[in-house]
């Protein structure tokens, strides 16, 4: 689950792509127990992420099968729930802050989304949409900071990509006073709000295998090490 407080409300796009799987991250040491990522207040559950991440892979999976892509390893699907879900705490956090609702190009995203999904259940479709409009989710909140803080100063609000260039320095700010700590497992760095990619630093690959699995790009895993892992440690 996702634990959120409820501050006090104070004053003052790009989509990703639906087969954008192939991060890495694995392993288990949690920040806190139970917890996968705590931005300022706010949790999220290491069992949420789970239970997302599978249904997302299950949603998606004629999407990756019809692909170049056949398979693609389950932690990197776990990054990227961890990454959305994350994302979506943040949005919020920031939306509490300046008292904003996501900008109006969010809707407009969340409904392209919708449509471009494949026939799923309404379990997996929920969580596809969870992760994919966490994203949206933030830039949209951002974009709506940078327009409120622009026209608070006299500058012109009219233009979305200045206006998500001034929430996002909004958003580093943010974070200089809210910690956003996320499990190491995920393999993620939140740098002044801006989700990425990094290595594991909680193991090293000992077998050939895991040595496989580390050598793997963020876009291109090392299929010898997808083929050889189990069932429940693939996707697609």
């Amino acid at each position: 689950m996702i634990r959120r407080r409820h501050p006090g409300r104070t004053v003052g796009v790009v989509g990703v792509a639906l087969v954008g799987l192939l991060l890495s991250g694995c392993g288990s040491l949690g920040i806190h127990p139970g917890s996968a990522a705590v931005v300022g207040g706010d949790t999220l559950s290491m069992s949420k992420v789970d239970s997302t991440a599978s249904l997302y892979c299950q949603g998606l999976a004629s999407t990756i099968q019809s692909s170049q892509t056949s398979q693609v390893p389950m932690r990197g699907v776990r990054q990227l729930a961890a990454i959305g879900l994350t994302s979506q705490l943040l949005g919020r956090s920031l939306a509490d802050q300046y008292a904003v609702a996501p900008g109006s190009g969010y809707a407009q995203s969340m409904t392209q989304l919708k449509q471009q999904l494949p026939a799923m259940s309404a379990a997996q479709r929920r969580a596809v949409l969870e992760v994919e409009g966490g994203f949206r989710y933030l830039q949209w909140v951002q974009v709506a900071v940078g327009q409120k803080l622009l026209a608070a100063s006299g500058q012109s609000a009219g233009d979305v990509k200045a206006a998500l260039q001034r929430g996002q320095v909004a958003t580093q700010e943010w974070v200089k006073s809210h910690a956003i700590n996320i499990d190491p497992v995920f393999g993620v760095a939140a740098n002044g709000g801006q989700f990425k990619s990094v290595p594991d630093q909680t193991s090293y690959p000992v077998s050939t295998l895991a040595s496989l699995g580390a050598a793997g790009t963020t876009t291109q895993p090392d299929p010898s090490y997808t083929s050889a892992l189990t069932p429940a440690q693939r996707c697609g």
